[in-house]
């Protein structure tokens, strides 16, 4: 039986929520407030996701927290070694990747 492990992905949502001043309301001058983040990248078949870099997947999307403002989640990653990214709005138009850069390299798990 391999090993699981949680992960919080809260970094990755404090970072892109940081980027689009979710929590004040406000947003970037380039983007609206997303009506979606979702975390797509090669762990999505795990955590219930018909295929993996969807960014549409319910299984993988966040909550906006009403108290802090951000966008979070926790899921239950079997070990290995995963990539994702953030995308916004249930499509790859706007995707945040390593060190938050819109459009980044693939962020490792």
């Amino acid at each position: 039986m391999s090993r699981r492990r949680t992960i919080s992905l809260f970094a990755l949502v404090s970072v892109v929520a940081s980027l689009l001043v979710v929590s004040s309301g406000a947003s970037a001058d380039h983007t609206a407030e997303p009506t979606a983040v979702t975390v797509a990248g090669s762990l999505q078949d795990e955590l219930g996701c018909s295929a993996d870099w969807l960014a549409d997947c319910p299984e993988t999307q966040l909550s906006s927290d009403a108290e802090d403002g951000l966008w979070q989640a926790e899921f239950t990653v079997p070990a290995g070694e995963w990539e994702y990214k953030a995308t916004l709005n249930d499509a790859w138009d706007e995707n945040y990747g390593a060190g938050a850069v819109a459009g980044g390299a693939n962020i490792a798990l």
